[in-house]
């Protein structure tokens, strides 16, 4: 009798909100995980880890990510850096955590949960521009669906935004994406543990969620991605990359990934950042 009163209270702590489900619930709930500690980087600058290897996006003259001893769990992580660069040139470098063509990558009809713990470099320059550090893309010359990164500021704590785009905004990265979510909240030196969900649905019924150091920010619903069919070079599902790209002018800076991740379930994703297993206030998943 006591137990099912204690699973009655456990129910009614449950924020049904927060009932988050990936549509493809088939296979392993942990897809792919970058550790830093268990990382190799190859002479190419790709990446492989636990079987799965990442493909490296770069352009400009970036420096080949390493393997640092920073560290939020374990002992390293991967660094990434660009220099500065006025011209105007794009400067890049980023994995590709999924692919659109994976068969169990991110697509117009499952969901998928990314998460990484994240930090800016000791004594950053000022952002003259944009500088993204997550992003889930959808094909060339197209501006991400998805993304997050830091906005044009001088001084700390730097400000981040999270932004979609869809029909509504058109794919040009010259036009204006939709701002969901933005906080000045980046300090230097330290590190933030973010997890995001991604439903892409060209339809309106997409969904995008994202907890930052297991504080859920944002719980939005709308449309994200564009219709392959009416954009030319758009991809049938969207890339996952995680790494440092600023597409105009902007100062050298320098970032810090550990524990990448890329889950069906917030419970893996979770697991992997090293949160606490609090069940109470843990979205309810089909693997827990």
């Amino acid at each position: 009798m006591r137990n099912w009163i204690w699973l009655i209270a456990l129910a009614g702590c449950l924020d049904t909100a927060e009932a988050e489900t990936s549509d493809d619930v088939t296979g392993p709930a942990l897809l792919r995980l970058m550790t830093g500690d268990n990382t190799v980087i190859g002479a190419d600058w790709t990446a492989a880890e636990g079987g799965a290897h990442f493909a490296v996006v770069k352009d400009g003259a970036p420096m080949k990510p390493w393997i640092s001893s920073a560290h939020a769990v374990g002992a390293k992580s991967i660094a990434f850096a660009v220099p500065t660069d006025t011209s105007g040139h794009k400067q890049r470098v980023e994995y590709k955590i999924a692919r659109a063509e994976d068969a169990d990558g991110l697509h117009f009809d499952n969901a998928r949960y990314t998460g990484f713990a994240f930090k800016l470099g000791d004594s950053p320059a000022p952002f003259l521009g944009t500088a993204i550090f997550w992003q889930a893309w959808q094909g060339y010359p197209w501006g991400p669906p998805a993304s997050l990164k830091f906005a044009a500021d001088d001084t700390a704590p730097y400000r981040i935004r999270l932004a979609i785009r869809n029909p509504s905004t058109g794919p040009d990265s010259k036009d204006r994406d939709v701002e969901i979510w933005s906080s000045s909240m980046i300090q230097p030196n330290t590190w933030y543990r973010f997890l995001i969900y991604v439903k892409p649905r060209v339809d309106g019924t997409g969904e995008i969620k994202m907890w930052i150091d297991g504080t859920r920010v944002v719980d939005w619903t709308g449309a994200i991605g564009y219709d392959q069919s009416a954009v030319p070079g758009a991809l049938a599902g969207l890339d996952v990359k995680a790494g440092i790209y600023q597409p105009s002018a902007n100062n050298g800076h320098t970032f810090y990934f550990d524990q990448i991740v890329f889950a069906r379930t917030y419970a893996a994703a979770a697991t992997a950042l090293g949160w606490q297993r609090d069940v109470a206030s843990w979205p309810l998943d089909e693997t827990r």
